[in-house]
């Protein structure tokens, strides 16, 4: 199942395209993915690498994709490896028991279990057949783990951010050029009907008219370090070997400048993202503060506060995002607002909703949705977006109706199993070769901070 081809696409092709194929329309009618989705397809057979908090979550999501068999997890801590497995088994049991029954499920239980390593290269090596591997290291690992399963002829799932730093992400896409390999980067809002369907709306129907500015904001209450259980001890050379100076930084590498890029390429990553998405541009500057004294026990700014400008074919467009780690009020949303009203998205479907201005008549598709449906946002009556995505069209409808029940990142985890599956990369919402231009706007946010000024993003600076 292993990637042999890839045609190269443009940027906008690529971002037009994936409003559609992010939403699974073209993907259910695909001609090689229908067949590879016969009742005799093959297991797709993957790997974890990186059991944390985010490696579960992905884990748990991925089991819920018909087809996808975890044979072995990689972590350097026992308490992961011991959480993953058991969450691998579990699936298989209840897989096997609503299938067989009961009959002859003790004797299936080791068949069932993975293999656990701790060094990715010994995993590489010994497990010839795997067709898949989710990588959810810290970020100072993505880009040698990414890597090395590419070589390996391994398609990859990485999460965001790519890299703490430009020159590992740089390599990830020179990887992906090199190898042919399917990798996705998880930005798993591109993958998000909710998301497409405003894109839509935004870019096709004009429904904000001229974009004039943007705001994201992701903010989080206070919050302790991690700490370190003492049933699950890792020993100082283990840590040591694989970059780490202690427990403590092993635990909460996020707020540590030799593993990542803080919380604003943790967080803000995501959001930034779907700027540059929606406004079919990367920003040419960035301007930054950052706030460092509230915590004295880490490293990184706890408060971000940026301001990036984009080249929008219609105009100029600037956008304000912040994140913050001392006050979790209004949580994460992003907005785009025009001179014709506003949209308000979120991976929290209670958030996004629609506001026209004063005197704009909106598409019919807006004005059919009941007065009682409305809901009332900041003292405007504002229509909520899933009421509009149905009205606009059928398979709206029965997008949003898909997505029922299911956790934001198992739509974008669908998509990549989809595209492995089908042995096509263009099936991809966000491969490593679009999702770099994120990680150019997310990283630059960092010197701006230092420098204290207007910090230039030449086109140039997108480019490898």
């Amino acid at each position: 199942m292993t990637q042999k081809s890839k045609s190269t696409v443009g940027r906008r092709q690529f971002l037009k395209g994936a409003a559609v194929v992010g939403a699974g329309a073209t993907l259910l009618s695909h001609s090689k993915l229908a067949q590879a989705r016969g009742a005799n397809a093959k297991p797709i057979k993957c790997a974890l690498i990186g059991a944390g908090a985010q490696g579960l979550i992905l884990l748990r999501d991925s089991l819920k994709v018909p087809g996808v068999q975890f044979q072995a997890v990689c972590d350097i801590w026992k308490y992961g490896q011991k959480y993953a497995s058991s969450t691998i088994v579990k699936a298989r049991v209840l897989a096997y028991r609503k299938k067989h029954g009961s009959k002859g499920l003790k004797a299936k239980i080791k068949e069932f279990t993975p293999r656990i390593y701790i060094d990715f290269k010994e995993m590489l090596a010994k497990e010839k057949d795997l067709d898949a591997v989710i990588v959810a290291t810290p970020d100072f690992w993505h880009g040698p783990h990414s890597i090395a399963c590419m070589k390996a002829g391994v398609a990859v799932y990485c999460e965001k951010e790519m890299s703490n730093t430009l020159e590992n992400a740089v390599g990830m896409v020179k990887a992906a050029r090199e190898t042919k390999q399917i990798v996705q980067i998880g930005h798993q809002r591109r993958s998000n009907p909710i998301y497409t369907e405003a894109y839509n709306m935004i870019t096709k129907d004009g429904l904000i008219g001229r974009p004039t500015s943007c705001y994201g904001q992701w903010n989080r209450s206070v919050q302790p370090l991690l700490t370190f259980p003492d049933q699950f001890p890792i020993d100082a050379a283990t840590l040591t070997k694989y970059g780490y100076e202690n427990r403590e930084q092993f635990r909460n590498w996020r707020w540590y400048k030799k593993y990542s890029g803080g919380p604003i390429c943790d967080l803000g990553s995501h959001q930034i993202d779907i700027f540059s998405w929606f406004l079919d541009c990367d920003p040419d500057s960035v301007s930054a503060i950052g706030n460092a004294s509230f915590y004295k026990d880490r490293q990184w700014y706890s408060d971000v506060m940026t301001m990036y400008e984009y080249p929008a074919k219609a105009g100029k467009v600037q956008s304000f995002y912040q994140v913050q780690n001392t006050n979790g009020y209004g949580n994460y949303f992003e907005r785009f607002m025009g001179d014709k009203g506003t949209v308000t998205i979120s991976e929290d479907r209670n958030k996004c909703y629609f506001v026209a201005e004063t005197g704009y008549d909106p598409p019919a598709y807006v004005k059919a949705i009941p007065a009682d449906k409305l809901v009332e946002r900041d003292g405007y009556k504002a229509v909520p977006l899933e009421e509009m995505i149905k009205a606009r069209s059928a398979a709206g409808a029965k997008l949003v109706a898909a997505r029922e029940n299911k956790n934001v990142h198992q739509l974008h985890l669908e998509n990549f199993f989809q595209a492995v599956r089908a042995n096509d990369a263009k099936l991809l919402t966000c491969d490593a070769e679009h999702a770099y231009p994120t990680a150019v706007a997310v990283l630059n946010t960092l010197p701006a901070i230092a420098q204290g000024k207007k910090f230039p993003l030449p086109a140039a600076a997108y480019k490898i």
